[in-house]
């Protein structure tokens, strides 16, 4: 089920490319701690010297402008009313106990959240081989916002889990980022 991890939450407020930068260098500068226990147990390189390449990709044709990061082990696309946050470790990882994983990438994914929502929603879906891509492709392409997104995980999807650990059997999260 799913070779990566997308994370989509809710985008209230418009960022520059330096202010994601910096949000991201805060979050990274945080979690060192996290990122050596992704480096060790994980099944790629993380570089922790690795530092933000964050671009503004004009909008061309009939595409729309948006912002990225991609490389690395984290990626992220702001759109024009969501936010994805991808993570190429497995998406076993985050339910798979015997793998070191699942708390650290976690924990990792809410602290990214947290630095670009003010809402308590995010929605996590196995990527890599299409449970996300419809949804991401409208909140690209159509500027599906976050209730969109998640009703359409449920039409496509089902029920979500409620806990990661529902993961086992299920493609697809929605939870809360605050206790």
């Amino acid at each position: 089920m799913g070779t990566s991890i997308d994370c989509i939450i809710p985008k209230e407020k418009d960022y520059s490319v330096d202010e994601i930068k910096q949000k991201l260098d805060n979050v990274f500068s945080r979690l060192k701690a996290e990122l050596l226990h992704l480096k060790e147990y994980g099944d790629f390189l993380v570089n922790l010297e690795d530092k933000w390449f964050v671009v503004l990709v004009p909008g061309e044709r009939n595409e729309p402008e948006y912002i990225m990061r991609e490389g690395g082990i984290f990626t992220i696309h702001v759109y024009k009313n969501v936010v994805v946050i991808g993570c190429i470790e497995r998406f076993s990882s985050l339910y798979n106990k015997e793998k070191k994983l699942s708390e650290t990438v976690f924990k990792i994914i809410v602290e990214l959240c947290k630095e670009f929502t003010f809402s308590n929603l995010l929605l996590i879906g196995s990527g890599g081989i299409g449970e996300t891509a419809v949804v991401i492709d409208m909140a690209y392409y159509e500027n599906a916002d976050f209730e969109q997104i998640s009703n359409k995980m449920t039409e496509l999807n089902g029920i979500p889990a409620v806990s990661l650990e529902e993961l086992k059997h299920k493609n697809w999260y929605l939870g809360q980022l605050f206790d």
